[in-house]
């Protein structure tokens, strides 16, 4: 019955990639899930947290959906992404080169300020 619910609520959670890579994609993702659900209950019956097949069940595959939809999302943003920089990586490259330029000149006018008031401070002292 769980796994009606769960082969539910999964469904629509696609990836914006080729269908190929999202089903090896989602099958890792699902393996990745059962195993931290199998170990939790695993540790849950061994600590005697729960017991009896149906609550063992029942956690397992609440565990199994929260871990799927967590890694899913990550791995959807990590998607979404790399395709946004691929998309637009010559803006990035600009923003990035206007962004060092500008901490550069501030580091060069920081320094040139600082060595402006020493030689001042040492022309005082002579």
């Amino acid at each position: 019955m769980f796994k009606v619910i769960f082969e539910f609520l999964i469904e629509p959670l696609g990836l914006p990639i080729a269908w190929y890579w999202e089903y090896i994609i989602l099958a890792v993702i699902g393996l990745v899930a059962y195993i931290i659900a199998y170990k939790t209950v695993g540790d849950m019956y061994r600590a005697d947290f729960i017991s009896g097949s149906t609550v063992g069940s029942l956690f397992h595959w609440l565990i199994r959906v929260f871990i799927f939809a967590i890694i899913w999302a990550i791995t959807f943003g990590v998607i979404w992404l790399f395709k946004l920089v691929m998309s637009n990586w010559s803006i990035i490259l600009m923003a990035l080169c206007g962004i060092v330029g500008a901490v550069s000149l501030c580091v060069l006018a920081i320094l040139s300020i600082q060595k402006i008031k020493s030689s001042k401070a040492v022309n005082k002292d002579a």
